[in-house]
C-alpha cells in the first residue's frame, strides 16, 4: 500500500510529466506553474512550497496580478494612523510620480529591478519634488 503523502499531491500525466499540486494557506488548490519531468522534481517543489508556508514565507500566486496602482491604494489607505500631513504627502506622491510611471503594470512586474531602476531614473531625471529626493537619499536607497 502506498504512503499517503503528507502536503499536496503530484500525478502522472499521459504525457509522462508529473503535475503537483497542494492546498494553499487560503484554502485554494493550487497546481505547480509548470509540469515536471520527474516525479523527484514535483516532490521537490512541494517541499520547497511547504516550506515557504511554514516559515510565513508564502506569497499568493494570483497577487501579482493586482495592477500596482490598485495595490499602492490599498498600501496607503491600510495606515490609519498616519498624520494627515504624511498622508497627503504620501498620496500626492503616489498620484504624481508612482501612478503614472507603474500604475497600469501588474504588482509583479512592477517590482523586478529593471522596472524599479527605470523607473527611479525617470524619477529622479523630472521634476521630482525636493522633498522626496531628500526622503529617499534619508533612507540609504540609491
Amino acid at each position: 500500500m502506498a504512503k499517503k503523502r503528507p502536503f499536496g499531491r503530484v500525478r502522472k500525466l499521459p504525457s509522462m510529466r508529473y503535475q503537483a499540486r497542494y492546498l494553499g494557506p487560503d484554502g485554494i488548490d493550487r497546481p505547480a506553474p509548470e509540469t515536471f519531468r520527474t516525479k523527484r522534481d514535483a516532490d521537490d517543489w512541494l517541499a520547497q512550497k511547504q516550506t515557504e508556508i511554514g516559515q510565513g514565507e508564502w506569497v499568493d500566486p494570483d497577487a501579482g496580478n493586482v495592477t500596482f496602482e490598485t495595490f499602492g491604494r490599498a498600501w496607503i489607505d491600510e495606515r490609519p494612523n498616519l498624520r494627515p500631513s504624511t498622508l497627503q504627502l504620501y498620496n500626492s506622491l503616489f498620484r504624481l510620480h508612482l501612478a503614472p510611471t507603474f500604475g497600469r503594470l501588474p504588482r509583479r512586474k512592477s517590482t523586478s529591478p529593471p522596472c524599479v531602476a527605470g523607473g527611479r531614473r525617470a524619477l529622479m531625471l523630472g521634476s521630482v519634488n525636493r522633498r522626496w529626493r531628500r526622503a529617499t537619499a534619508y533612507s540609504g536607497r540609491s
